[in-house]
């Protein structure tokens, strides 16, 4: 188990799980969900106290609704969120919050009235994290679009809704899974009665491969690299599955209902082993993955991950389950710990840094945690939102805090001087 740190490390950060090793120092930049390895581990040099009232706030904007969260690259973040009866993808100085180029996509698909911005026209709120790869920034909008802009301008290449090009319907709570871009693709999952995924060329967004149909699910794809075969994850919405990237065609799967068809967490692979969660009560699995098949290593409930993202730092698995921050021994089912006293509700999600995890919970209260063997340590906390759902991941960017409301983003200051 970690012991507790003073020295803190440094870097970008989101929430997240691991396609790859961690504990390593990383690039500066923060230019997809999980951060450019697939950890979401910070390595970013920050403070390990706050004043009393919190960081110091640096700027703020309205971004738009909804639970999208922030990536950066070259001093610049990046904000999705539904504004009107549009997806718009604002570009902001990281530094002064000076809007750069805000650029848009109507909606078109209709979602559930609980899930839309307003429930008047039943738009779908983007959930999606955007996925910045060279030149180009890739967006998957809750209604389906998958769209490639140019970074330098926001100018459209291309635009393909996944919905109706694979005859889908859209799914109860949106289309949710962060682009995942790899070599010459792009990978996203689709929705009810169509597809079970989409490979898209990332330079003309024409598809190369559709999978076979099969219920799609929340969760974003991961790439897993099976003693020198790659694997496309896809955690659909009714079973976990193994498919040829390069085909689509399916390896394996493995059933997985969940109430409500809700599998949102993202999968963790590292050194052959594969990871999931699902809330509802319905629990956690490990599972030994081979280049042709799958084997269930254990099963159980110690992990009720609803859709936050779970990390992997140091051996570690580290989660939010129904509200409670858990600590597990990797790839056990070892409980290392269990502690509520850091407020995070259902919805709540977290960012670790060093020996350091800074939460927010879904009520809006940000807090700064140190991480020790016998389990974490409450040092500050503070309100940021008056919302319910603040469900967007908060980043550590270029030694700043990026957090999200329910339209406002805020830049804090968290970097060690």
């Amino acid at each position: 188990m970690r012991s507790l740190q003073t020295g803190l490390w440094s870097g970008l950060g989101m929430l997240a799980l691991v396609v790859a090793g961690t504990g390593q120092a990383r690039a500066e930049e923060w230019p997809k969900w999980l951060g450019p390895d697939g950890t979401g581990i910070a390595a970013d040099k920050i403070v390990d106290q706050w004043p009393a009232a919190g960081p110091k706030k640096i700027w703020s904007a309205d971004v738009g609704q909804g639970f999208a969260s922030t990536v950066g690259d070259k001093g610049i973040v990046y904000a999705f969120g539904l504004q009107g009866k549009n997806a718009v993808l604002t570009a902001l100085d990281a530094d002064t919050g000076k809007v750069i180029w805000a650029e848009s996509n109507p909606e078109t698909h209709h979602a559930d009235k609980d899930q839309a911005a307003d429930p008047a026209t039943n738009l779908p709120l983007p959930e999606a994290s955007p996925t910045i790869d060279g030149d180009f920034i890739y967006t998957y909008s809750g209604g389906g679009d998958l769209v490639c802009r140019k970074l330098a301008d926001g100018k459209q290449v291309w635009q393909i809704n996944i919905l109706d090009e694979t005859k889908a319907a859209i799914l109860q709570w949106n289309a949710s899974s962060s682009p995942l871009v790899d070599d010459k693709l792009v990978y996203v999952q689709g929705g009810q009665g169509g597809s079970l995924a989409v490979a898209v060329d990332k330079a003309t967004g024409k598809v190369a491969w559709k999978a076979d149909n099969g219920l799609g699910g929340y969760a974003a794809a991961i790439l897993a690299d099976v003693q020198g075969t790659k694997q496309l994850i896809i955690f659909g919405g009714d079973a976990l599955h193994g498919l040829n990237p390069s085909t689509g065609k399916e390896l394996w799967a493995y059933p997985w209902k969940t109430s409500y068809d809700v599998n949102a967490t993202t999968p963790i692979y590292k050194d052959g082993y594969l990871f999931i969660s699902s809330g509802y009560g319905h629990g956690c699995a490990m599972f030994e993955l081979h280049p042709s098949g799958v084997k269930l290593d254990w099963k159980g409930k110690e992990v009720t991950s609803k859709f936050q993202p779970v990390i992997l730092d140091k051996g570690e698995l580290f989660a939010n389950s129904a509200g409670r921050l858990k600590c597990l021994k990797w790839p056990t089912n070892d409980v290392l710990w269990s502690s509520n006293k850091i407020e995070l509700q259902e919805g709540g999600s977290f960012v670790i840094d060093g020996a350091q995890l800074i939460a927010m919970s879904e009520k809006g209260k940000l807090s700064l945690v140190h991480l020790a063997a016998a389990g974490p340590e409450l040092m500050s906390e503070v309100p940021m939102f008056d919302y319910d759902k603040v469900w967007s991941s908060p980043v550590i960017y270029h030694g700043k805090l990026y957090v999200k409301g329910k339209t406002e983003m805020v830049c804090l200051d968290i970097g060690a001087k």
